[in-house]
């Protein structure tokens, strides 16, 4: 696009194009393509085998949540996968308690030491969260790690109009 004079004014780059824009080359490593550097690495949270949740990269960066739970005295998961664009919003009670509200149910998390996990779900920065269960991992984690403790899955009833007064 240019003005009248030819000086070659371009209209301002839209938000997908600033995003898209790889990042300067001075900013890697030598030897290290642009590409390479956008891709964030895999990321866990606690020392132990158990993993309260984390990012795995998948190509896309946080497209997709998983959030499971272990189905009472089994070893059975079961949970929800959403994706990000259909989180409304984070809600929390200290650091004890996440609600993902999302458009047909909300997600409740509890747990422990759940703000680096809130911080993270807003930022699309997480790809699963997962409950503890002994029966899968009996050594529980140290103290001062986090640990989710329960999750619930909330679904609105369906609602029963009655017709008249009575």
């Amino acid at each position: 696009m240019t003005d009248d004079n030819g000086l070659g004014f371009r209209r301002p780059a839209t938000f997908a194009e600033r995003f898209a824009r790889p990042e300067p080359e001075r900013d890697h490593a030598p030897g290290v393509a642009s590409a390479e550097v956008a891709e964030p690495s895999e990321a866990t949270v606690g020392s132990g085998s158990y993993k309260p949740y984390g990012f795995l990269p998948s190509g896309k960066i946080g497209e997709t949540c998983e959030v499971l739970r272990w189905i009472e005295n089994t070893e059975t998961p079961e949970g929800i996968v959403f994706q990000y664009r259909f989180l409304m919003q984070v809600g929390f009670v200290g650091e004890t308690q996440l609600r993902l509200f999302l458009p047909d149910c909300i997600v409740v998390i509890e747990g422990e030491r759940l703000l680096d996990l809130r911080q993270k779900l807003a930022r699309r920065r997480v790809t699963f969260v997962q409950q503890y269960s002994p029966l899968v991992w009996p050594a529980r984690p140290p103290k001062g790690e986090p640990i989710i403790e329960r999750v619930q899955v909330a679904r609105p009833e369906t609602l029963t109009v009655r017709a008249g007064n009575g």
